[in-house]
């Protein structure tokens, strides 16, 4: 991986006069890469490759702005190295923009990187506040279950490392919008037809965020005064030990326990 991350060679992979499948399949190596280690980050970090993700979010082919949704979001998985830089570039904003994407698997890894790029501390929260509005339109449209997740994710990461967003969480409607999801999700909860369903229901990550918006007052209450909460009453009924626990949780925290 790191001869292929050399800068000369990725700018003359990346400039634009390369086969887009080339540029596909480089975008996917770097991606893979950050997945897979934050040893990597250092030299995706020299390859200066900011620039060209940047040009490829407003590209007109979706498959590139997928992948560069990706490739960020996997460049925020292990740690906050790259935070500054996503701010140096003005990449934030345009990441925001694609969760109105017109193509689904871009809404859905914008999300992504979204979630990743406030998990680990506020340093973006400000240039995040924006995207609150869209993670929640995308909760209450028909989104893919993973799309939904991943908005969910992002949502309890805005929380997550201070109270800075909690107005805007609050008065978005985005509590409202995670209880609907649990609501729709609830008969599943407590009549699984299979094992496996509740994984494959967003659940379990919109209950960790509910779970996680308990911890801030202003959150806690509109969650304990939302006509939705009985909902979660009813899914510490749940067969499955974690969405029960994580109901119980949101229960207790918010009734004060």
């Amino acid at each position: 991986g790191r001869g292929m991350l050399e800068a000369t060679r990725m700018r003359r992979l990346l400039n634009g006069s390369s086969p887009k499948e080339v540029v596909l399949d480089v975008l996917m190596i770097v991606s893979e890469l950050a997945r897979m280690d934050k040893g990597f980050y250092e030299y995706i970090d020299k390859a200066n490759i900011l620039t060209h993700l940047k040009e490829f979010l407003i590209y007109e082919d979706p498959n590139l702005r997928a992948k560069a949704c990706s490739a960020l979001g996997n460049m925020c998985r292990h740690s906050s190295y790259f935070y500054d830089s996503l701010a140096k570039h003005n990449i934030i904003g345009l990441l925001i923009d694609r969760c109105t994407d017109p193509d689904k698997r871009t809404r859905k890894f914008a999300c992504f990187a979204i979630g990743n790029a406030a998990y680990y501390n506020d340093l973006l929260y400000e240039e995040l506040r924006r995207s609150i509005p869209h993670l929640t339109n995308l909760l209450l449209s028909p989104e893919e279950d993973k799309t939904k997740a991943n908005a969910a994710g992002a949502l309890s990461n805005l929380v997550r490392n201070s109270n800075k967003l909690c107005e805007d969480i609050v008065s978005s409607g985005a509590i409202q919008a995670l209880l609907k999801v649990a609501s729709d999700c609830s008969t599943v909860a407590l009549n699984p037809p299979r094992r496996d369903a509740v994984n494959e229901s967003p659940l379990k990550i919109v209950l960790f965020a509910l779970a996680k918006m308990c911890g801030r007052s202003p959150c806690r209450n509109v969650i304990r005064s939302s006509e939705l909460f009985p909902v979660i009453a009813k899914i510490r009924q749940s067969p499955e030990p974690t969405i029960a626990n994580y109901a119980t949780l949101i229960y207790d925290k918010a009734n004060g326990a």
